[in-house]
């Protein structure tokens, strides 16, 4: 998110500042990391999911900051997901809404693509 800040008050996305980009580079497995050691492992289907959900945002976001088309696919790795929490816990309204969602992340994606 501050690589993204920063980015924006810059007014552009050509030559960001490297220590934000080792930040968010370490940032991401220290809180991975410390999330397991607070749970004490994995130990069900939905921390799995719930990696997943967290993973494809992280990962989605920081590609998207540095203008890559494939931050989309792992947006798409972070609906799924959550689509599949939402169905596990009972939730088919919500489920939909990630459905829906997954449609706008695909045309986002082809759109890129095809600049």
């Amino acid at each position: 998110m501050v690589l993204g800040l920063v980015i924006a008050l810059r007014g552009t996305t050509k030559n960001p500042p490297r220590w934000l980009d080792h930040l968010a580079l370490v940032c991401i497995p220290l809180g991975f990391g410390y999330s397991l050691y607070d749970f004490g492992g994995i130990t069900t289907i939905n921390q799995w999911l719930e990696i997943g959900l967290v993973l494809g945002f992280l990962v989605g976001t920081y590609l998207l900051a540095k203008e890559r088309a494939s931050g989309y696919l792992w947006y798409v790795l972070m609906h799924v997901t959550c689509g599949w929490l939402m169905w596990i816990q009972g939730y088919p309204w919500l489920f939909l809404q990630q459905l829906v969602s997954l449609v706008f992340i695909v045309d986002a994606y082809l759109t890129q693509r095809k600049r």
